[in-house]
């Protein structure tokens, strides 16, 4: 029995109940299972969108035009035959080459646009009404825009469902991580994100073996969005995140799923002691107000939570500019497209295995801001490189370097925002970190392909932005071992 002479905080509810048992080991795995589909959805982008070797007037090799060579533009021509015996894609049913290829970079950013707009939507949503509607609802939309986007027959519908995926993606990456850090003790929230995680890149991965496997894009575009279609099944099984129920004050529903987590964990509970508990873990909920709703301006109101909103937003925004901007690279490794791809994927999960070493051995600020400042230096590193091309393997080096930083980074700071904020508002503040990362992604192809400059220019811009970054994450404090807090006074507080 624990004492009842000292304040209590979710983490003793937690081990009350069995700790992490049986049952939120099962709860647990959802949220794994469920981020594969998520990864596949997220990069599945990079092969829809890829550019077949086309010419003038003709399917290559059979109609080759003189007057101008392979996949370049030609002056006067109207019509361009893509060869598809490898691969099909978008840019080759709707032409979006030359003068039309801002039509291919126009759905690209509609798709980062929605991912925008979600994280922001279903943060709200998993804050106001609950991590597992939010959850399932964007799984089902994901889904869903995902399969119309595949079998759309004109531009203009594919944009606009790509839209939507992109919308409810955010939310499944968001919902799901809030949810498994929230069923865990304090000790094993890093484990708890970085293997949910892991599960992304799993996703990342697999996305090699559907466009290996499957020829035509519409097919792997559907194939890939219905991987989420059985996770359905699972809304009569998941209960809502009972942390949140607590925050909400919703303390009956909080009880009788704690006594559930007991009965499935085979642990006796005391039901009044277990109640007792509860009411003593809201009592710590220093609110004004029980029945306040919090929204996004709540992270600005006070001078803690404004500075950690500032540092955090710039800290997304350009972690996600220098991943996406780095992918962009794929395509000039030379080799195989399909084996560059799984490669580069694939080293997320060492990378994230040293991440979560370095963040439970070291805590988690010094570790981000080492990853983030290694990354950046890699980039600056590319000034000192000599243009020959007997140094493109050193260029390739150092760019690859960075991106196992950046991938390390990118793990590190959604579990350092998830610690950040208070309960009551920590998924709108993932919400708009995540938004706010949007704005990086979109801007990393513009960077990536500016006209007339040295084709090392991208990554001294990355180095600039990451060393920018690593340094003012300097000021934000430390959260290894630290208790969750539950509401923003306790977050000044802290």
């Amino acid at each position: 029995m624990l004492q009842s002479d000292r304040a209590y905080d979710f983490d003793d509810l937690l081990r009350l109940v069995g700790g992490f048992g049986r049952y939120p080991a099962f709860l647990y795995a959802f949220t794994c299972i469920m981020s594969v589909p998520v990864g596949l959805q997220q990069l599945i982008q990079v092969f829809y969108a890829v550019t077949p070797p086309f010419d003038c007037k003709g399917s290559l090799p059979v109609a080759r035009n003189g007057s101008c060579g392979v996949s370049e533009c030609c002056a006067n021509c109207t019509e361009y035959g893509f060869d598809t015996s490898e691969l099909t894609s978008a840019v080759s049913e709707w032409q979006l080459v030359c003068s039309r290829s801002h039509l291919k970079a126009m759905t690209q950013a509609v798709y980062m646009a929605g991912l925008l707009v979600g994280s922001v939507t279903f943060s709200s949503i998993s804050d106001h009404f609950g991590r597992r509607l939010s959850m399932f609802l964007s799984i089902f939309l994901m889904a869903a825009c995902g399969i119309v986007s595949g079998v759309s027959d004109c531009l203009s519908m594919f944009a606009l469902f790509r839209f939507g995926a992109g919308a409810a993606c955010a939310g499944c990456l968001l919902a799901r991580y809030v949810y498994c850090v929230e069923l865990v003790v304090r000790k094993h929230r890093t484990a708890a994100g970085f293997i949910s995680n892991m599960f992304v890149s799993v996703g990342f991965s697999s996305v090699t073996l559907f466009v290996y496997f499957i020829h035509e894009w519409r097919y792997q575009l559907v194939a890939v969005s219905a991987t989420g279609l059985p996770l359905l099944i699972f809304w009569w099984f998941i209960p809502e995140s009972p942390r949140w129920l607590i925050a909400e004050n919703k303390l009956d529903e909080a009880h009788a799923l704690l006594t559930k987590f007991a009965e499935k964990n085979r642990v006796t509970v005391d039901s009044k002691h277990l109640m007792h508990m509860i009411r003593e873990v809201k009592k710590a909920d220093i609110r004004s107000d029980d029945n306040r709703k919090y929204g996004m301006l709540d992270l600005l109101r006070t001078p803690k939570l404004r500075k950690r909103t500032f540092i955090c937003g710039v800290n997304w925004s350009v972690n996600a500019l220098v991943f996406f901007g780095l992918n962009l690279n794929v395509k000039n490794l030379g080799g195989d497209i399909y084996l560059n791809f799984f490669i580069l994927c694939i080293i997320e999960i060492p990378a994230a295995l040293i991440c979560w070493f370095a963040l439970q051995r070291f805590g988690r600020r010094i570790p981000y801001c080492v990853f983030m400042l290694t990354g950046g230096v890699a980039g600056l590193l590319v000034l000192a490189v000599p243009t020959a091309k007997g140094y493109q393997s050193v260029i390739v080096g150092l760019a690859m370097i960075g991106k196992i930083c950046i991938v390390m980074t990118f793990l590190a700071i959604y579990i350092f925002t998830v610690e950040l904020y208070p309960t009551v508002i920590r998924n709108t503040g993932i919400g708009v970190s995540s938004m706010l990362a949007r704005f990086g992604g979109i801007l990393a192809p513009y960077i990536a392909d500016v006209p007339n400059v040295n084709k090392n220019f991208p990554l001294v811009i990355f180095g600039v932005l990451a060393v920018a970054a690593g340094i003012l994450a300097l000021w934000l404090p430390e959260t290894l071992f630290s208790q969750m807090s539950q509401t923003v006074e306790q977050a000044e507080a802290w």
